[in-house]
C-alpha cells in the first residue's frame, strides 16, 4: 500500500499542480458565462451537463503523460509495481478529485438556490466527466498523441451539442436537461470500457 501511496504523492505533487488550476480556474468563471443562480432543473442540467462535464478531460486524459518522457517510461516500467498499476493509481486520484470539484459546485448550486435533485443530477454529470475523460484517454493510449486524445473528447462534444440526441442515441451527454437518465448509465459502462482500452493500449508500448 505504501508504493501506491507514494505514487498517488508524486503525481499530485509534480503532475496535478496545473490542471487542478485550469480546473479552479474553469469554474471560477463560471458564473460570467451563464447563470448560477436561481435556475430551473432544466437550466442547472445544461449547466453541469455542458460545462461542468468538461473537467473529466482536463483531469483524465493527462494520465499517461509523464510517460511522454522516455527516461520516466522506462523507470516506470524498471520498478516492481506494474505500469497499470501505476497509471490507476493516478487514474483515481484525479477521479477523486473530480468528485470533489463536482460535490463542491453542486453545494454552490443549492446554495444559490437552484432547484435539481441533487443526488440524481450528482452522479448523471459525474457519468458525462468519465465519459468524456475516458474517450480521450482510450485515445491517448491508442495512438500515444496527447493532442489527438484531447480531440477525440472535444469532437464528441461537438457532435452532441450539434444534434446529437439523434445519432449518439444511448451515448448521447446531455440527456439530464431532456429530463432523461438512463443514458447516463450507458455512459458509466463506455467510460470504464474506454478507460481499460485505453490502459491496454498504453502498456502494450511498453
Amino acid at each position: 500500500m505504501e508504493r501506491y501511496w507514494q505514487i498517488e504523492k508524486t503525481n499530485l505533487k509534480y503532475h496535478i499542480p496545473l490542471h487542478f488550476l485550469v480546473c479552479v480556474f474553469l469554474l471560477g468563471i463560471s458564473p460570467f458565462l451563464m447563470g448560477v443562480e436561481n435556475l430551473s432543473a432544466a437550466d442547472t442540467a445544461k449547466v453541469l451537463e455542458r460545462y461542468v462535464a468538461l473537467l473529466g478531460i482536463v483531469m483524465m486524459v493527462p494520465v499517461f503523460l509523464p510517460e511522454q518522457d522516455r527516461a520516466v517510461q522506462e523507470l516506470v516500467y524498471a520498478k516492481y509495481t506494474k505500469g497499470a498499476a501505476v497509471y490507476l493509481v493516478r487514474l483515481l486520484g484525479n477521479v477523486l478529485i473530480l468528485a470533489a470539484f463536482l460535490g463542491i459546485y453542486i453545494f454552490v448550486l443549492r446554495s444559490n438556490n437552484c432547484e435539481f435533485p441533487v443526488v440524481k443530477y450528482y452522479f448523471g454529470t459525474f457519468a458525462g466527466m468519465l465519459f468524456f475523460g475516458a474517450l480521450g484517454l482510450f485515445f491517448y493510449g491508442m495512438t500515444d498523441n496527447l493532442v489527438i486524445g484531447y480531440m477525440a473528447s472535444i469532437v464528441y462534444y461537438i457532435m452532441a451539442v450539434g444534434g446529437g440526441n439523434k445519432y449518439l442515441k444511448m451515448f448521447y451527454p446531455f440527456s439530464m436537461s431532456m429530463e432523461r437518465y438512463g443514458e447516463k448509465l450507458w455512459l458509466f459502462a463506455g467510460a470504464a470500457v474506454l478507460t481499460a482500452g485505453g490502459m491496454y493500449f498504453r502498456c502494450r508500448r511498453k
